[in-house]
């Protein structure tokens, strides 16, 4: 971008007010859209009152902003009025002239759309400084913001600047205020990525749940890390009613919808999670999930789940689990690990032992669940802490050969090299595939292992008929050598050898191998 002068703040301030006054808030959307990827190619301040430049479109507009008088603002573009390319090369003056594009797209969003309602107050509701009551929020984020799902036809991009300007309302705000009202915003703006994910159509619905869910994760993230710092026994009576406010997002919704892009009871209980320890909070939540559970519609899902973790947090585990086998488990699979994790890090092994075993359970016919993986590593952290437990480890037994990994690595940490190599027997590995640092680990530690591993292997090898074959044959002879030799066993090498001459004594090629290999002389 080029330009040789700047407006003086006074006029920007002036001219910026005005353009809030007549430019809508969708070409503002899709102005601050063309703007972040940087359609606008150049800036110029003419005369020290008009902003000109250039964008991008299906074709290149000339933009010209008149700060001295807005309406004879004009674009070459063939929309009549206010256009997103003003809007966008606004933008662009602001970061070309060193002042916050993103705090000018907040501001002017602020400023509204002419004619439109301001947000109805609840009567005696205390609002916070610098903004609406919480109980008005989603209402004022839908006005602004929310048709911009629409604009996420192959990316989630334009909702990362609605979710910016969200927070930019609230950055001045108290601490605690501050952080219901981001959770509020990443709340409203996953809602419109799951609006955006439905218009998909079903034959790539799979690329776009990938690509739409890489996008969503670190707002997610970072919803989950603000719930973390909540602390409802401390909260103002502004921050209880945005966290009443939070929870009536998730009572409005239908948690239990199919082919959804998240885990929507997973964003609830972070707020759950918290919400237990105290007694009112829990009370008022306990008696909304019950009503709801008896009532039409709640025979889904995630009203068993929620009750299961109240019963969780209140030591009833049975009732709890008993609550989960009513359910579909790939759906709280998540839910009974983190369960079963809290109480492995307590070593209370009944508990344990019950979590795990309904797992199992579950996972014995829903293998592909997400669960799978956190499964095997708490067998194997059990089986550490509790090595009298046979449970632990045929836990991990049963699951072969989908455990393979997790076992092999788990047996190799506990040295139980005999139980790993009878593994790599059962499975038939070879020992060129097992990874060169294992082998000469073994191969220092315990040889003995190793040796049927390459008998199996010699044999495989010869059993080929080729030459190729009897090659590998003699390669792998040569390793077992040194692994009888390393073990002072040189009598059971030379008994190996002589009975591999003699069973495969009408190999002529093999025996030439092995002639050549000076394992015979």
């Amino acid at each position: 971008m080029s330009g040789s002068f700047q407006l003086d703040g006074q006029r920007l301030h002036a001219f910026e007010s005005k353009l809030a006054g007549v430019m809508p808030v969708p070409m503002l959307e899709k102005g601050w859209d063309y703007f972040r990827r940087e359609k606008v190619l150049n800036v110029q301040v003419m005369n020290g009152s008009a902003i000109y430049g250039a964008v991008r479109g299906t074709q290149i507009y000339a933009v010209t902003l008149d700060t001295d008088d807005i309406s004879f603002s004009t674009c070459t573009c063939s929309l009549k009025g206010y256009c997103k390319h003003m809007a966008a090369m606004y933008y662009a003056y602001c970061g070309f002239a060193g002042e916050s594009a993103d705090g000018a797209h907040n501001r002017l969003l602020n400023g509204g759309e002419p004619g439109a309602a301001e947000p109805v107050k609840p009567e005696n509701a205390e609002e916070p400084a610098g903004g609406a009551a919480p109980a008005d929020w989603i209402r004022q984020m839908e006005r602004l913001h929310g048709d911009v799902w629409r604009q996420c036809r192959h990316s989630l991009h334009p909702l990362q600047a609605v979710l910016s300007s969200l927070k930019g309302l609230s950055k001045t705000w108290e601490g605690g205020l501050r952080r219901l009202h981001w959770m509020h915003a990443i709340l409203f703006v996953i809602e419109l990525a799951e609006k955006a994910y439905s218009a998909t159509d079903s034959y790539n619905r799979y690329y776009y749940e990938m690509a739409f869910a890489r996008m969503t994760e670190p707002w997610v993230n970072h919803y989950h890390e603000m719930a973390g710092e909540l602390e409802p026994g401390s909260m103002s009576e502004p921050e209880q009613e945005a966290l009443s406010s939070l929870l009536g997002m998730f009572h409005e919704r239908d948690m239990d919808r199919e082919q959804q892009l998240h885990r929507w009871e997973m964003l609830y209980f972070s707020l759950w999670a918290k919400l237990v320890s105290f007694p009112e909070w829990r009370k008022r939540e306990q008696k909304w999930l019950d009503g709801r559970r008896s009532g039409e519609g709640g025979q889904g899902t995630f009203y068993p789940m929620a009750l299961a973790y109240l019963a969780f947090a209140e030591d009833r585990d049975e009732e709890a689990i008993a609550l989960l086998e009513d359910t579909a488990f790939n759906r709280t699979a998540l839910l009974a690990s983190d369960c079963a994790l809290q109480r492995l890090e307590d070593n209370d092994w009944p508990k344990v032992e019950a979590w795990l075993a309904y797992l199992n359970k579950g996972l014995q016919i829903e293998r592909k669940s997400r669960a799978f993986g956190p499964f095997l590593t708490m067998c194997r952290v059990a089986d550490v802490k509790q090595p009298d437990n046979p449970a632990w480890q045929q836990y991990l037994i049963a699951f072969l050969p989908y455990s393979y990994s997790a076992l092999t690595d788990h047996w190799l940490e506990k040295q139980q090299f005999m139980d790993w190599a009878d593994l790599q027997l059962l499975l038939g590995i070879e020992p060129d595939e097992i990874d060169i640092q294992v082998m000469r680990e073994i191969a220092k530690t315990a040889p003995a292992a190793l040796i049927p591993l390459y008998h199996q292997s010699i044999d495989t090898s010869i059993r080929a008929r080729n030459r190729q074959g009897y090659k590998q044959a003699v390669k792998m002879m040569k390793k077992l050598e040194r692994l009888y030799k390393s073990g002072k066993k040189p009598e059971k090498w030379s008994q190996y050898v002589n009975e591999i001459v003699r069973k495969h004594q009408r190999l002529r090629a093999l025996q030439e191998e092995l002639w050549r290999g000076k394992i015979i002389t």
